[in-house]
């Protein structure tokens, strides 16, 4: 099991192919019949939305020297988070705020596909052949024609509350997909001639691969943003549990840490610890659904605000906090005894 092989392991398949058909299967039914599109939005929260969040504070809370490394993060940086959103929401409304999570969502998600494929690139042996900087810039394009789609579509809700995107000229976006395409069909043809010359890295090409059929069809071909946007949201928070799911197996494969008793007894080998690792998480998550409403309404009246709900700042509060943290914590030098996951 490796998620990171020149060839594709089963772990591969599974993160490749699984995360992907489970991410299109869920929109796609919600592009069939609207009217589920509701019930999928909660069986992807509470299954995958916060637990996603939480896989995160499983770096940050449940071992004594990373508690003690990223207390910065832990306790310093939330508050700022929290009253930079609520200026947000005071100044701009629910449509600041949406837009705000728009565009977080879609940076955080794009890079969390840049440093995964580099993660293939490095187990490949580096890849000397394929152009660093052009991968990147292949990479990025599929999603900035999509969001510059979604600016020129001009969308007026979103989840069920009005939203606004800055207006892009047609043109511009058909030129930014005349250039996308460009720089695919190139990648394409490096990817044929390195098959030929049998350095082919499978793990890689084919997560590039994923990455544009999933933001194509979530940012272009689906033409209702909510159903493309669980598309994208859903791949990305599947993908990430996993990912930091092997992570601590691998931070843990020695045995029972003392310093992280709970965690490192979860994360070790074996289908009872795995199932008991994302019940876990599961569980930890689930508390937040009850408690954010209720903490929402105490800070509603202790800030008598009357524009955003105090929960939906709460939550976002939450969401912006885990973009910073995994900005800090997958970084290499963070991550000195386990190079399969650094970025």
């Amino acid at each position: 099991m490796n998620i990171v092989s020149p060839k594709v392991s089963r772990f591969d398949f599974g993160f490749i192919f699984g995360i992907t058909l489970l991410a299109c299967t869920m929109s796609g039914i919600t592009v069939i019949w609207p009217l589920l599109f509701i019930p999928m939005l909660t069986v992807h929260s509470w299954l995958f939305g916060y637990e996603h969040l939480w896989s995160t504070y499983t770096r940050l809370l449940f071992h004594a020297d990373d508690r003690k490394r990223y207390a910065a993060l832990i306790w310093i940086v939330p508050p700022p988070v929290f009253f930079v959103l609520l200026t947000v929401g005071k100044t701009w409304g629910l449509k600041g705020i949406y837009l705000t999570y728009f565009i977080g969502q879609f940076f955080h998600t794009v890079r969390q596909s840049w440093g995964i494929t580099q993660a293939y690139r490095r187990q490949a042996g580096g890849m000397s052949w394929d152009s660093e900087r052009l991968s990147e810039w292949t990479l990025w394009s599929i999603p900035l024609w999509g969001f510059l789609h979604r600016c020129a579509e001009r969308p007026n809700e979103f989840l069920f509350q009005e939203f606004w995107l800055p207006p892009v000229p047609k043109f511009f976006v058909h030129l930014v997909g005349i250039a996308t395409f460009t720089l695919w069909l190139y990648w394409a043809y490096t990817r044929f001639t390195a098959f030929r010359r049998k350095e082919l890295a499978l793990g890689h090409s084919l997560f590039m691969i994923s990455h544009f059929i999933v933001f194509y069809l979530g940012y272009i071909w689906i033409e209702e943003l909510c159903s493309g946007w669980l598309l994208v949201n859903v791949w990305h928070n599947v993908q990430y549990i996993a990912y930091v799911w092997f992570y601590n197996q691998k931070r843990f494969v020695v045995g029972i840490d003392t310093k992280a008793k709970v965690m490192s007894w979860l994360s070790q080998r074996g289908l009872r610890n795995t199932i008991l690792y994302f019940i876990f998480t599961i569980a930890l998550a689930l508390p937040m659904y009850y408690l954010l409403p209720e903490i929402g309404f105490a800070l509603d009246g202790f800030f008598q605000n009357q524009l955003v709900p105090m929960a939906v700042v709460l939550a976002m509060s939450f969401t912006f906090h885990h973009y910073i943290v995994d900005g800090v914590i997958w970084k290499r030098r963070h991550l000195p005894n386990i190079p399969h996951y650094t970025r």
